[in-house]
Formats: C-alpha cells, structure tokens, sequence
C-alpha cells in the first residue's frame, strides 16, 4: 500500500521531470526551506529559494532529467537524477546529482543537492 507520503514523493519528482518547477515549488517547499547546493552556503527561506530557481531556470534551455534511483522512508527523500541542459553561461551540462530531501507536514524542509563541480 502507498502511503500518503511516498505519493508527495512522487508527485515532487513528476513535476521535476516534466520541468515544473514553480508548481513543484509552489506545492512541496516550506517557508522555512533551508536548501545547500553540496558544501555552499545555505539559501535560506522559500522566497529566497523561488528567485534562485527562477533566475537558474531563466538560463537553461533543452531541459530534461531521467530518475536513476529515489529511495523514500522516514521523511526522506534520496533522488538520483541525470539532468541535461544548455545553459547561457556554462553551457551544455550532461551530470549526475543526489539530492536529499526532509520533509515535515508534506512539504520539504531541507535539501541538500550533491554533484561534481569544475573544481573537483
């Protein structure tokens, strides 16, 4: 049996997939959002979060993001992800990411964002 949780999970990663993230956004992250992209600084609050996805969604283009793996207990979520896209600045991107998700009254709380950067 599915559990009402592991449907928010799912729907979440459906709207990432099908590139809707201001639905995603809008749906499933906390006012109280902490999120980090690997070891940076942490961007702080859902508004703060939103003009970050925006201005980063804004530069790409041909999007498209094939689940690899996506592990959900305990109000965790763990999603492996291949994105793809061309991007203003940094070009065209083919990458692996994990991302982490804690989730709280169905809505993600934290998240952190793993992958390999031109400095590793």
């Amino acid at each position: 049996m599915t559990t009402t949780f592991e449907k928010e999970v799912n729907e979440f990663v459906e709207l990432v997939k099908g590139f809707k993230y201001q639905e995603a956004h809008d749906k499933f992250y906390s006012d109280a959002l902490v999120k980090h992209e690997n070891e940076n600084a942490p961007t702080i609050s859902l508004e703060a979060h939103r003009t970050e996805m925006e201005n980063f969604l804004a530069s790409i283009t041909d999007y498209s993001a094939e689940l690899c793996s996506l592990i959900i207990s305990d109000n965790m979520s763990v999603v492996e992800w291949n994105y793809k896209f061309k991007h203003k600045e940094w070009g065209d991107r083919d990458f692996m990411e994990i991302s982490t998700q804690r989730w709280k009254d169905g809505k993600i709380i934290h998240e952190r964002h793993h992958y390999k950067t031109e400095s590793w």
